[in-house]
């Protein structure tokens, strides 16, 4: 049975971190993480700062190989970055132990890591990998696919479950619908485009971890 693990690193014990020196306010999600060829190409958002600055600070960080910008909203953009092979870090240790990223958001304070793990040594082997290099992890929730607890049910991290559950409740689904997203995030107190993207990833998880999706 496969397992859903969350963990935390200090920002900058990650590769982007560096990126809150300049811009504290910022939030960074990353969408998906592809091994291919022996490298490492995550997507990830950068918000709430102009794409402009975003791409001259990329610039300075030394353990990008390359990145491109594939979507440039204004105040936030989407990126494709390709890491350098030679610079070992959290992400080496996931794709070493054949671990699944499902998402990673980055503050000035910290990552949070949800990934899911086929077999249980995996995440002992990403462990021992993370102390091997100095790496400071604290793990936090850890449950079966499909284990039913108040936080972690159904493959939801707390933030997506909120959201989940505040858009049913204030008949976002109904039809015609009784709310729409801008008011939900008001209510939580964050933009339109973070509520979404907690709703969208909240609904996929739920849903892969309910229906027969093979």
């Amino acid at each position: 049975m496969s397992t859903i693990v969350t963990f935390t690193i200090p920002a900058d014990a990650f590769p982007l971190g560096h990126i809150f020196e300049s811009f504290p306010h910022i939030t960074i999600e990353i969408e998906q993480v592809v091994p291919a060829n022996d490298t490492i190409l995550p997507y990830f958002w950068v918000r709430e700062e102009p794409v402009e600055n975003v791409q001259e600070a990329l610039e300075a960080q030394g353990a990008l190989k390359s990145y491109t910008l594939l979507d440039d909203l204004g105040d936030q953009g989407l990126f494709r970055a390709e890491w350098d092979a030679d610079v070992e870090g959290v992400l080496t240790g996931i794709l070493d132990a054949k671990l699944t990223v499902l998402s990673a958001t980055g503050t000035e304070d910290e990552w949070k890591f949800e990934f899911r793990a086929e077999e249980t040594n995996q995440i002992a082997e990403f462990q021992q990998y993370c102390a091997d290099h100095g790496i400071d992890i604290t793990l936090g929730h850890i449950h079966s696919v499909g284990a039913r607890t108040d936080e972690g049910a159904y493959g939801l991290t707390p933030e997506q479950r909120e959201a989940v559950l505040l858009a049913y409740k204030n008949g976002y689904y109904e039809t015609p619908p009784d709310t729409n997203l801008g008011e939900l995030a008001e209510e939580l107190g964050i933009t339109h485009q973070s509520f979404s993207d907690r709703l969208r990833r909240g609904m996929h998880n739920f849903i892969e971890e309910t229906l027969d999706v093979t």
